[in-house]
């Protein structure tokens, strides 16, 4: 590759970074909102409004995915545009940046201007990241990026701002702190310098962001509740199946680059235990083994823990970077035994077809559903009286879509959640149904995972099932009449006729 003015340490990164931003432009904005990514367009939402995470939609993740949404949203309005669109698009810019951070990472570690080139051209292929970066939001997508900025930092010596990048990730998704303090130990172990003192710095780093947020949620009212959310729920109440029951949910988000994943995670893996051996036959290390040794302990946490607990695709997001990085480390281990020459056309091969893989990869799973979905949602509201009021379980989509707020922070009822509502509302999940019941809401949307056997009796004695939509199934109250009922049912098919 030619030299620029632009040093390549900088050029590289940011022209892979534009790619990305092309790449997963191509795969639209008009995807369905799932319950997952509206709970973050949701809480980005009543973030903000100035409602603080948890307090707007209680949630058992960190709070970031809320609040990085919620400055999209922002953004997003002040351009003109819906909350949504907003919303994925800051996502899409976070994504981008999650492929020229992946380019950084391997740079520095291998020390290696081809697998600046080779890791982010991999990590393009990752078709489960690939397709929320406009279909988003997922909070996973900024733990990606604080992940592969405090693994760089670590490999530098830098403590205290790789333990800030650390708690900032955490504090969007909580089990990234296992992979994160597993490189951290490494890398405070091999740096040479006086470890006490590195991992002091490092903690210190780690608790700055902790206490602020802290703070504001103390501020705000809210530290009970974030709490809940953040700690209690997933300590005896989350159950995750392992990778042998999220097969085929894992094989339906990534297809066929789901073996490039587990291909790149061996070879974090294999490189790592090649630096080990030579350690140990030389008794050091130089800065590559070094970087090697950081990676690979990193790499092997994330992916035992997604062999232990894992629940689709976008909780194997720990793994992708090191699996890049593993990847392009044994491309550059082959390209070594091909001489110069062969090894360069080989790397320029393999990025043009992972950039045209992933190209079409984008192209070929777009999804146009969302107009279906505003449309269902305003033509059932427009169809009640004015002033109807409308109250969602698990389907935050529904409210996203009609601009509207929840009653209550407590929609988002899957299994752990719950539970662990049911042991600490006051009357528990019964006490919550009587209250919805005196409420007496005109629709009731209730997405099609929801726990909802402790809200069935209500639904059975005071509404009607009026239709379906992708992720929600509505429920008009009988008060409205059998005419109404009736129209609403034939509005519901007329939706999803595309009349």
């Amino acid at each position: 590759m030619p030299t620029s003015r632009v040093p390549s340490r900088y050029a590289d990164p940011a022209l892979a970074g534009l790619v990305a931003l092309v790449v997963y432009s191509l795969h639209g904005f008009q995807a369905s909102l799932d319950r997952d990514q509206a709970t973050f367009v949701y809480g980005g939402v009543r973030f903000a409004h100035g409602t603080p995470p948890y307090r707007g939609i209680f949630n058992s993740v960190g709070p970031l995915g809320d609040m990085v949404a919620g400055t999209g949203t922002r953004i997003g309005w002040l351009l003109g545009l819906d909350s949504v669109t907003g919303a994925r698009l800051i996502y899409l810019v976070l994504s981008a940046a999650c492929v020229a951070g992946v380019s950084v990472l391997a740079r520095a570690a291998l020390r290696s201007r081809a697998a600046g080139v080779l890791a982010p051209a991999v990590f393009l292929t990752f078709a489960s990241f690939l397709k929320l970066a406009t279909a988003g939001p997922r909070e996973k997508t900024v733990m990606v990026l604080c992940l592969e900025v405090a693994l760089v930092l670590l490999l530098r010596r830098r403590w205290f701002a790789a333990g800030v990048l650390t708690a900032l990730a955490t504090l969007t998704w909580q089990p990234v702190v296992l992979a994160a303090a597993a490189a951290a130990l490494v890398a405070i172990l091999t740096s040479g310098t006086p470890r006490l003192r590195a991992l002091a710095s490092y903690v210190v780093g780690g608790a700055v962001p902790t206490a602020l947020l802290t703070a504001y949620f103390l501020a705000e009212g809210a530290l009970r509740v974030s709490y809940w959310g953040f700690i209690r729920v997933n300590i005896g109440y989350t159950r995750q199946p392992d990778i042998i029951d999220s097969w085929s949910l894992l094989t339906h988000d990534y297809r066929w680059s789901l073996l490039v994943v587990i291909a790149g995670w061996l070879g974090v893996v294999a490189v790592g235990l090649r630096a080990l051996a030579r350690w140990r036959r030389a008794r050091s290390l130089d800065d590559v083994d070094r970087h090697l040794l950081v990676l690979a302990a990193g790499g092997l946490v994330a992916g035992l823990w997604s062999c232990y607990q894992i629940n689709g695709g976008a909780d194997l997001y720990v793994v992708l970077p090191f699996a890049a990085v593993g990847l392009a480390a044994a491309l550059q281990l082959l390209g070594a035994r091909l001489g110069r020459l062969y090894a360069r056309r080989l790397g320029a091969a393999l990025v043009v077809v992972a950039v045209v893989a992933a190209g079409v990869e984008a192209v070929s799973t777009r999804d146009h559903r969302l107009p279906l979905e505003r449309r269902d949602v305003a033509r059932t509201v427009a169809a009640v009286p004015p002033g109807s009021s409308v109250l969602s379980l698990s389907a935050p989509e529904v409210l996203v879509l009609l601009h509207r707020s929840n009653p209550y922070p407590w929609q988002l009822s899957n299994g752990a959640i719950s539970r662990f509502l049911d042991d600490h509302l006051d009357g528990g999940l019964a006490g919550y149904a009587a209250r919805i019941e005196r409420l007496h809401p005109t629709l009731i949307a209730i997405g099609h995972r929801t726990v909802d056997g402790w809200i069935q009796p209500v639904l059975d004695r005071d509404y009607t099932r009026i239709g379906r939509a992708d992720h929600w199934t509505w429920y008009a109250a009988n008060s409205l009449g059998h005419p109404t009922l009736r129209h609403l049912r034939a509005v519901n098919r007329a939706a999803w006729a595309g009349d």
